[in-house]
């Protein structure tokens, strides 16, 4: 339905339609080898409290029934939150795959199992007709959110960290973390503790905020200050004094993703994730707060090329000058290469 997204699609060497899908002549399609849904998940995240399913979600499943039942695909794949495995979408396209003969597997399965660095969980379903569905693959090493995009951070440019992320940080911050602020309550009202990550994990799950633009990047050492708080350098400022001590420098990931904390003004704590870790799941409606702490006292901007290699795009695969449409198409996407390996195995037993 957006062109804007669609175009960037086209630049890339995609003959991609735009349409309302509640509106299609099916006779004028071929029969696909492989039809994949992600239909919209708002009204069933956790981070949205009190959504509820609306009547455009249901018209959606049902369109998408429609789809199964005129084209009746040999793979049928869908993407969604988690919580979408409760709803009356799921149960009508469910109903729709069984009464025309599909098997399927419901899973809910981290991204970062698949070599995408990034800690993305998403209700995935393969179905296939008049067969059995295959195992998953199997779980892969993890991939670290620094290892994959490291060559690109000479290139970021610098910025400072919010008042809010420097106090936060020097109140016994833990060392290398990759950190961003979350949810900060369950669907019990209950507050999740601060969530850190260590060296060597994932990002975190890329979304498709419009404003992921804000991630930043910054330089921590193990020196103290301020009566055992660790020592921060910013932007502009020079590194710390190399010595023998191991460990002294690392990089940390800082992101406010979803609002300030309490002690600015806010209710949600900041997430943490350390250089071994994978990156947080990347939304579409960041509001500017990630940085990042890297080595030799740098401050650095994350850009939307590091929210597409945290979403595993191909560098050949162009985006688009604005960082928001960027980042909006890169945090909608299904991380392509989670779903290449997915899919792949279903179309191999076909």
């Amino acid at each position: 339905m957006d062109e804007a997204v669609a175009q960037v699609a086209r630049n890339n060497g995609f003959n991609v339609l735009t349409g309302d899908v509640t509106k299609q002549d099916l006779s004028a399609y071929c029969r696909p080898d492989v039809l994949h849904a992600s239909p919209p998940c708002p009204n069933f995240s956790q981070a949205n409290q009190g959504a509820q399913e609306l009547p455009e979600d249901i018209d959606l499943a049902r369109e998408t029934a429609r789809f199964i039942e005129v084209l009746r695909p040999r793979v049928f794949t869908l993407e969604n939150v988690w919580m979408y495995r409760k709803s009356e979408s799921w149960g009508i396209i469910r109903r729709s795959l069984y009464d025309c003969g599909y098997w399927l597997d419901v899973a809910h399965v981290n991204a970062a199992d698949y070599g995408v660095p990034q800690s993305r969980k998403r209700m995935i379903v393969r179905a296939k007709l008049g067969e059995m569905v295959p195992y998953l693959p199997l779980s892969e090493t993890r991939i670290c959110w620094l290892e994959a995009i490291e060559d690109l951070i000479p290139g970021l440019p610098e910025t400072e960290l919010a008042p809010w992320q420097s106090k936060r940080l020097l109140k016994g911050f833990p060392g290398t973390v990759l950190l961003s602020q979350g949810i900060s309550r369950n669907h019990k009202g209950d507050e999740y503790p601060l969530m850190m990550r260590p060296v060597g994990e994932q990002a975190y799950t890329v979304t498709a905020n419009r404003n992921q633009n804000g991630i930043r990047v910054f330089l921590l050492s193990t020196n103290t200050v301020d009566g055992g708080a660790p020592a921060i350098r910013h932007g502009g400022q020079p590194a710390f004094t190399v010595d023998t001590k191991a460990g002294r420098i690392r990089a940390v990931l800082v992101g406010g993703q979803f609002g300030k904390p309490a002690d600015y003004g806010g209710d949600r704590p900041p997430q943490v994730a350390g250089i071994d870790a994978p990156a947080f799941t990347v939304t579409a409606s960041n509001k500017g707060d990630w940085r990042a702490i890297l080595e030799h006292g740098r401050v650095v901007a994350i850009s939307p090329r590091c929210l597409a290699r945290w979403q595993t795009f191909p560098d050949w695969y162009v985006l688009p000058d604005s960082h928001e449409l960027a980042s909006y198409i890169i945090g909608n996407a299904v991380p392509p290469l989670l779903y290449q390996k997915i899919v792949s195995g279903l179309i191999r037993e076909s």
